[in-house]
């Protein structure tokens, strides 16, 4: 019993879903379910009951209530049941577009869909906008109305009625469904009659109306396209144009309104321009004027009917107006360019039309002329093209330019001949992008303050002859905007000031309206290749390719293992060494080209360092090889040769203060002595060495030898060298200062004392002269001088201070005392003190 009751549940649930798609009202042999309307206004309050039948199998004898399911999204609430058969629900706000509502007897938890109802939500019809209607014309004529019917809604069905009235006679037209148009027969409406046009809709919850428009039909009517039959020439500055309107409108003759386009064909001189002229005339022939002479125009016609849209432009005629002489004066630009060795200046001419300019007529040529002392002629140019080149001697001083057609000549242009064109320039042009199609150039004025005017001048660089542009501009202006120009271009812009003798310096800066990436990247190439570097090279992008101003290159390399590293460059770079690379490695490589517009990677280029080969290693190998010998050699010549090194790393120089003996030597005194011609007295001449020996008492008068046969004694020997090695040890005993060791010099003379000489005995030491080839204070004799010795003059030894003659017999005793000042070179030996001290 339970799994048959689950059966009918299911059938009846499928049943009831079923039928929910359906628009009518669902009941069943045990209820039906009731609503005011099945369309119902939006947003409005809904009413909806349920009426149970006495004979319901499911409720007989059972226990029941009833629910309202799948209405979960629906805010409703029950209302007390007026008896036990009829249940009902209020739905407060109704918004669904479409909603079925379902009754269902529950016995506790199972309930069983028994009826439901469809109700729908919908609005009025909305007000109707943009009713229009236009006449057409064409056999059988009509008039076309259409309409906006706004939000339409599709869930219930609106009529559209289309009403118009003439002479107090209504008519109604009713289209379609669906269609928000109507085309009104002929019998509908009256030509050159106001009627009075609106549309009403309706569906079941009210009506709306369009505004009453009142409208002649001609109005609406779009004629035909007009036909120009003729434009002739009959006065100057002027076209007639014949024309008509279309066979089948011929008819309208009143109230027409026409316009007639002309654009100059050709126009090289002037600016094209639009010539309009609008005017109500009847079909026949109207007047163009105030037109350019002998230019070639395009003529274009439409016409209307009053107010009405404006027929489609007819084909387009071509006509000339009457040619005239050229009439007002030309803009010029002269250029001197330099003087050649024929005392003659390179110059260009340019010009344009001013706004009073008047070519009148097609193909105009230009003249120029240089005019020389007394009014003498002399025609370098005759050209349709707005530039010259020629040369201008130098006694020329003006030049004419006229314009010439089949008419006449022009009045001439006279043009001053500047000679002087190293003038100063401006301090500075700066150029700012304005638009993709102009910039803003900024000058500011030179230091002179006799400029008159300045002179702009622009260039397309892209192309193969670049056309030169010019503007005269005043010379208290500072700005002007350039336009005309192409994006993505470079354009080279200058300054000129004009002074009154002479032009100044141009100030050039090249520019861009607007950049971007360049197109194209230059593919690098390789120069040379070796193991831990790899040289790049590349060519400049072409001017059409970059699409604004280089600014810089990047470089990106990486080996095997993926390791990138980058190189940054400057715009103006075209060569670089990647440096630090590994032998045998396979490198990839790309060039990235940057414009403050932009960016753009190049193709991947690769390339294999080689290995370190035996050629490589030589090269390494030997300068190392010939440094490190060179090294030795500079230091085994330096400690091998310690006089040198000593002299020029710690150099003897003798305290003055701490010595007892003097030293002179002539290469040590005069190394020092800068040499000068002009210097006319002797150069004094130091003695070259001095060398001191002290002996005790007992050896120097052992026996009263003979001072000759003492020095034989002690190998007394007149090298230097040996003098130092066979009295060290007395000079270490005694302090000796003894230079034999520092120099290679030969002693000049011994001063031979034993202790302090202020206490020897009376017995003279020897004093010999030397074997030494140095010159001596004076000229030598034919024999060597006589040998002197220490005398003394007094009791005491210690006061001995005069030297004698020493003669061979030493025991005669015989003296002849001397004085220091007899000896100016021994004289200045003398110690004073004490003591000796080395």
């Amino acid at each position: 019993m339970a799994l048959c009751w689950i059966s009918i549940h299911s059938v009846v649930v499928v049943w009831s879903i079923m039928c929910s798609f359906t628009a009518n009202v669902r009941s069943s042999p045990c209820a039906e379910v009731h609503a005011p309307s099945t369309v119902v206004l939006a947003g409005s309050p809904v009413t909806v009951s349920c009426y149970i039948k006495e004979d319901c199998s499911l409720t007989k004898g059972q226990d029941f209530h009833v629910e309202w399911p799948y209405q979960a999204n629906l805010n409703y609430s029950d209302v007390a049941n007026q008896n036990k058969s009829i249940y009902e629900i209020i739905i407060h706000k109704f918004t669904d577009r479409t909603a079925v509502l379902h009754c269902a007897i529950c016995k506790h938890e199972d309930c069983s869909v028994v009826a439901g109802v469809e109700i729908k939500a919908a609005n009025p019809p909305p007000a109707l906008q943009n009713l229009t209607c236009l006449l057409n014309l064409t056999v059988p004529y009509s008039l076309l109305c259409t309409w906006n019917p706004g939000e339409e809604t599709s869930s219930i069905p609106t009529t559209y009625t289309l009403h118009t009235e003439i002479r107090n006679q209504a008519f109604k037209y009713v289209p379609p469904p669906g269609k928000h148009f109507y085309r009104v027969p002929r019998n509908g409406f009256a030509l050159f009659y106001e009627v009075q046009v609106h549309v009403e809709a309706v569906n079941a919850l009210g009506r709306s109306t369009s505004e009453h428009w009142v409208m002649d039909p001609m109005e609406t009517v779009k004629l035909d396209t007009p036909e120009i039959q003729k434009v002739g020439t009959e006065k100057y500055g002027c076209l007639r144009h014949k024309w008509s309107l279309s066979e089948r409108q011929r008819w309208i003759v009143k109230y027409m309104c026409i316009e007639i386009r002309l654009t100059p064909m050709h126009g090289k001189v002037s600016d094209r321009q639009q010539v309009s002229l609008r005017n109500h005339s009847k079909p026949g022939t109207i007047d163009v004027c105030d037109l350019l002479h002998g230019m070639m125009y395009q003529s274009e016609m439409r016409v209307r009917y009053r107010s009405s849209p404006w027929s489609e432009w007819s084909h387009p005629t071509v006509a000339t107006t009457l040619i005239k002489a050229p009439t007002g004066r030309l803009v010029t630009w002269l250029k001197l360019l330099g003087q050649s060795a024929n005392r003659r200046h390179r110059a260009e001419l340019f010009w344009k039309p001013s706004l009073q300019f008047r070519a009148n007529s097609m193909n105009v040529s230009y003249i120029v002329s240089l005019v020389r002392p007394p009014s003498q002629r002399k025609t370098v140019c005759n050209t349709f093209q707005q530039h010259c080149s020629f040369q201008i001697p130098v006694d020329v001083r003006k030049i004419h330019l006229t314009a010439v057609n089949t008419a006449g000549k022009s009045s001439p242009t006279e043009v001053a001949v500047y000679k002087h064109t190293e003038q100063d320039p401006v301090a500075y042009l700066r150029v700012y992008p304005e638009s993709e199609e102009s910039v803003l150039t900024e000058w500011s004025s030179p230091v002179s303050s006799a400029v008159s005017t300045y002179v702009l001048e622009w260039k397309a660089l892209h192309e193969e002859i670049p056309q030169i542009s010019f503007e005269i501009v005043d010379k208290n202006q500072s700005s002007l905007v350039v336009a005309g120009l192409e994006p993505y271009q470079p354009y080279n812009i200058s300054i000129y000031p004009k002074y009154k003798d002479g032009i100044g310096q141009p100030y050039t800066v090249m520019a861009y309206t607007r950049q971007k990436a360049p197109s194209k990247s230059p593919e690098p190439q390789f120069g040379e290749i070796r193991s831990s570097y790899v040289e790049l090279y590349w060519d400049e992008i072409p001017l059409q390719n970059r699409n604004g101003i280089i600014t810089s290159y990047r470089v990106f390399y990486w080996d095997d293992e993926n390791r990138v590293r980058v190189t940054d460059l400057e715009g103006t770079e075209k060569r670089v060494v990647l440096k630090d690379l590994r032998p045998s490695s396979m490198y990839s490589i790309i060039l990235m080209t940057s414009t403050t517009g932009g960016s753009i990677n190049g193709t991947t280029v690769t390339v294999k360092t080689p290995s370190i080969d035996a050629f490589e290693i030589v090269l390494v190998v030997i300068p190392a090889c010939v440094g490190l010998t060179l090294l030795f050699l500079g230091v085994f010549t330096c400690f091998s040769n310690n006089k040198c090194l000593k002299k020029c790393l710690w150099p003897m120089i003798p305290d003055p203060a701490n010595s007892s003996i003097k030293k002179w030597t002539i290469t040590s005194s005069l190394q020092d002595i800068p040499s000068f011609k002009e210097v006319k007295d002797p150069v004094l001449v130091y003695l070259s060495h001095f060398s001191l020996l002290s002996l005790s008492e007992k050896e120097l008068w052992k026996g009263n030898p003979s001072t000759s046969e003492y020095l034989h004694s002690c190998k007394w020997s007149y090298d230097g060298k040996s003098v130092n090695d066979d009295h060290s040890d007395s000079s270490r005993d005694s302090g000796i200062y003894n230079s034999g060791s520092q120099t290679e010099s030969v002693p000049y003379a011994t001063v031979v004392f034993a202790n302090s000489y202020r206490s020897q005995p009376a017995a003279p030491p020897a004093y010999l002269r030397s074997e030494s080839t140095q010159p001596l204070l004076g000229e030598e004799e034919p024999s060597s001088p006589r040998p002197y010795e220490k005398m003394l003059t007094q009791a005491e030894p210690s006061e001995a201070d005069h030297f004698s003659t020493f003669q061979e017999d030493l025991g005669s005793k015989q003296e002849r005392v001397s004085l220091w000042e007899d000896f100016p070179m021994l004289k200045s030996l003398e110690v004073k003190g004490s003591s000796h001290q080395a």
